[in-house]
């Protein structure tokens, strides 16, 4: 039975690899880290009052990815579905009421007939 011997080089290669990068990763986070608070803070203002302001130019450009005609021929398209629907709802409405007044009616009928 024979053992190879190349697998604890190559362990021991790789471990030394992360731990080189760990340490550098931790130097270049420490002087990162060490940079940004020791910022200098520098403010220089200075007030200027003018009598008279000009001002720039103004260019209105429409980003808006939707054409206004298509919005207008949806709205319209909307309107006349809602319409047509209505007019459907109107009509069953109508054949209710109809029903109902035939069914008066013939109540009516049957209580005057029986009475008289």
């Amino acid at each position: 039975m024979q053992r190879c011997h190349t697998g604890g080089f190559k362990k021991i290669f790789w471990v030394v690899v992360m731990l080189g990068m760990a340490a550098a990763l931790m130097y270049n986070i420490l002087q990162l880290t060490r940079k940004y608070f020791d910022y200098p803070i520098s403010v220089t203002l200075d007030v200027d009052h003018q009598q008279q302001l000009t001002f720039p130019s103004v260019t209105v450009c429409n980003m808006n990815p939707v054409k206004r005609s298509a919005w207008l021929a949806a709205q319209n398209a909307a309107v006349k579905h809602r319409r047509k629907r209505a007019a459907g709802s109107l009509r069953v409405f109508n054949n209710f009421l109809q029903i109902m007044r035939n069914f008066v009616a013939a109540c009516m009928y049957l209580i005057l007939s029986a009475l008289g």
